[in-house]
């Protein structure tokens, strides 16, 4: 039984991987939503992780095969039986912000809150959690009315809140609402108290960049090359040697003709 849920959780958590859809902030002001049968539809808080939940919402899209059933009370234990088939055109299936959004008083707060199950006083509370501001109080939309660990567990939502449908311009989508006529909160506004600097005393000096002291000298005659004293080597005189004379019994020869 154990491997056939943790099966059933791999199957959702892969799905919600798949699901198409993605929300475009620029049409948020354009949608509007349209009610639905609510017999049609049901609120389950599924298992993943250790202790952990996540919102999943089931729609019944023909009397084909059923596509969940319910046992048990305080909790309510749901088995999604649309895993055991091909549900295509049977069951439709929303695990994720892709596929559900809060809407209150005709506003599409998509952007604004996200979805969370989590644990308080003994049951699962399905809560709206604004994303930006952690001071805004999270809104209570549905419970589980008792809890059991590791099982699909049936929302019943509280007074004044029902399942509609996303529609654009007439058409209906297949994105689900959990809608009110009430009004968001006021979101308290986020203020942050700068700190005072201390004392100029007790303050650290701030790094400052080491200066560079740049030193200009008068530029000077050019350098004189030292001279070198060469040592002198004294040669011994020597006497002047005499040519011998020429000779004086030197005979011209005479050519005849």
């Amino acid at each position: 039984m154990k491997s056939v849920r943790s099966l059933l959780v791999a199957l959702l958590t892969a799905a919600s991987c798949l699901t198409v859809g993605v929300f475009n902030s620029t049409l948020a002001g354009t949608f509007d939503s349209t009610e639905v049968n609510g017999d049609n539809f049901i609120a389950v808080a599924a298992p993943f992780g250790e202790n952990r939940y996540q919102l999943l919402i089931i729609e019944q899209l023909s009397n084909q095969r059923a596509c969940w059933q319910e046992n048990g009370n305080n909790p309510v234990i749901v088995d999604p039986l649309l895993l055991n088939f091909d549900f295509t055109g049977i069951c439709g299936r929303s695990t994720d912000s892709n596929g559900y959004s809060l809407r209150m008083s005709g506003e599409d707060l998509g952007l604004d809150y996200l979805l969370r199950v989590e644990q308080r006083n003994g049951e699962l509370v399905l809560v709206g959690t604004n994303r930006v501001n952690r001071n805004s109080p999270d809104i209570e939309i549905g419970r589980t009315r008792g809890m059991s660990n590791g099982a699909f567990q049936k929302i019943f939502l509280d007074p004044n809140w029902r399942l509609t449908r996303r529609t654009y311009q007439g058409r209906a989508l297949g994105h689900i609402y959990l809608t009110t006529d009430s009004t968001a909160p006021l979101t308290p506004a986020v203020t942050t108290t700068p700190q005072p600097l201390p004392p100029a005393a007790t303050r650290e000096p701030l790094p400052t960049e080491p200066v560079r002291e740049l030193i200009f000298v008068k530029p000077t005659e050019e350098p004189t090359v030292p001279s070198v004293q060469v040592p002198t080597i004294e040669v011994p005189a020597t006497s002047p040697q005499t040519l011998p004379p020429p000779p004086t019994d030197r005979t011209v020869p005479v050519f005849g003709n």
